[in-house]
């Protein structure tokens, strides 16, 4: 059933609503269990710095949630969160293919609870509904439409 025009917006502010909840949940999960989250970054990587990126990931994440809830910054919202989210399903599909190994899942919270293929159909998800609303925005004129000020 198509969306009637009354049932569009609040479609797409709920899109914007769960995008928000997801960059918040996930970003602030992996800076309260900082610990846990950095020992993941060292495991996966060979970089010399597991903390700043251990710090910058989640801090990225609650920055795309921020952007996403004005907007004057919801386009930018969304170019992060395409980055974030192609970065992370490009991350799962590694996984799955073998190219890590066991390799832990860096997700915060109860997102980390799911396999890796249940991870992947939802990252694909998520990136499709975020490059939808990317598509909407730009054709609303990069503002009009969504979420109020």
């Amino acid at each position: 059933m198509k969306p009637t025009t009354f049932q569009k917006p609040h479609l797409i502010s709920l899109a914007y609503a769960l995008l928000i909840l997801l960059w918040s949940y996930t970003g602030l999960s992996k800076l309260i269990d900082h610990a846990a989250f950095e020992k993941q970054v060292t495991t996966l990587l060979t970089e010399k710095y597991p903390e700043s990126i251990s710090i910058g990931i989640p801090v990225l994440e609650i920055l795309t949630a921020f952007s996403l809830v004005w907007n004057s910054t919801r386009m930018l919202g969304l170019y992060l969160s395409v980055l974030l989210m192609t970065a992370f399903t490009a991350y799962v599909a590694l996984v799955i293919a073998g190219h890590f190994g066991p390799a832990p899942c860096t997700c915060g919270g109860i997102i980390s609870a799911l396999s890796w293929k249940a991870h992947l159909i939802l990252n694909i998800t998520i990136l499709s509904l975020v490059l939808y609303l990317l598509f909407h925005q730009k054709q609303k004129g990069g503002s009009r439409d969504t979420m109020s000020n």
